[in-house]
């Protein structure tokens, strides 16, 4: 007998016909793009302060 857990479905989301798996449940973001563009930022603050720096 097999059982599935249901606790790995809990993060899936349905888009365009596709079913994925969006990622982690335990974001501090409410978005995905959000916090892409988040990342975004701080890397390229984080390039910045080593251009100037060095």
């Amino acid at each position: 007998m097999s059982e599935q857990n249901d606790s790995q479905d809990i993060d899936i989301q349905e888009e365009a016909g596709a079913t994925f798996h969006r990622g982690s449940a335990l974001s501090l973001f409410h978005s995905d793009r959000l916090e892409d563009f988040l990342a975004l930022i701080f890397a390229l603050a984080v390039a910045l302060f080593v251009y100037v720096n060095y």
